[in-house]
């Protein structure tokens, strides 16, 4: 017998082809020839594929549930099924200010459903770390594995702050867009983040036991189901410089650069 990591029952097998990034994150970013950039942050990696990673590490009735959660994901985050009770009932509503100086545009997404959306973004970095995927700078160790398993294996937990979760879309007008970083752990100001891109939108998942910037606090998924996202193109981002030398290394993506 086998013990599922996720769902800690005793199982007879693993299911034989669980997913790590939903293929919905790689279809919405297929150029002309169906391919995507994947791009591996901390291996220095980049390449050219037409599906995502796959693996045997938890069971199949796991695998089915987490498949409900990126479904539903699917269905919020792009306009594939416009029609869908899903997607009609998130409200979003953007807005453009001036920051500074510099125009700053966000937007504001309410009555999503935060458990599925919660569980959406928790199962990746969750399915990364059991498939033995998620590197960086730190890995993600055992007190954090077990409070994020937690909150995820108990439906009556609304916890929305102490993994707090951020999201950025990128602009729509952004060229640059259209690729997928896969699950990496990095630190900024002392804080330790698992970061990843797909379907045109950057994830940060706040790992830090430190007490959160406010901003984060401020702009955060809400057990409410509400929160903000920041507007930004990729070049904006702390990702972009990294992430363009290794693009520039590949052959015939000069669009990308």
């Amino acid at each position: 017998m086998l013990i599922c990591p996720l769902c800690k029952k005793q199982v007879a097998k693993f299911h034989k082809r669980s997913h790590i990034i939903p293929e919905w994150m790689y279809t919405e970013c297929y150029d002309e020839k169906h391919k995507i950039l994947e791009i591996s942050r901390s291996k220095e990696k980049v390449v050219k594929k037409q599906k995502g990673i796959y693996g045997s590490f938890m069971c199949e009735k796991c695998e089915e549930e987490t498949q409900k959660y990126d479904h539903y994901a699917s269905l919020i985050l792009t306009d594939r099924s416009p029609n869908s009770d899903e997607y009609i009932s998130v409200n979003k509503k953007y807005f453009c200010e001036n920051y500074k100086g510099e125009k700053a545009e966000f937007g504001k997404w309410e009555n999503i459903n935060f458990r599925k959306f919660q569980k959406f973004v928790f199962s990746i970095v969750l399915r990364t770390h059991f498939a033995g995927k998620i590197e960086g700078h730190i890995s993600l160790n055992k007190k954090h594995l077990e409070g994020i398993s937690a909150i995820y294996r108990d439906e009556l937990n609304l916890d929305d702050s102490s993994y707090p979760i951020l999201i950025t879309e990128y602009s729509k007008n952004d060229k640059l867009k259209n690729h997928v970083i896969l699950p990496y752990i990095n630190k900024q100001e002392g804080h330790h983040i698992i970061e990843f891109t797909g379907g045109g939108y950057l994830f940060n998942v706040y790992v830090s036991s430190h007490s959160k910037p406010r901003f984060v606090k401020s702009l955060s998924l809400k057990s409410d189901g509400s929160m903000h996202l920041i507007i930004m193109f990729f070049q904006e981002t702390g990702l972009f410089e990294k992430s363009k030398t290794l693009v520039n290394t590949l052959r015939n993506v000069s669009k990308f650069t």
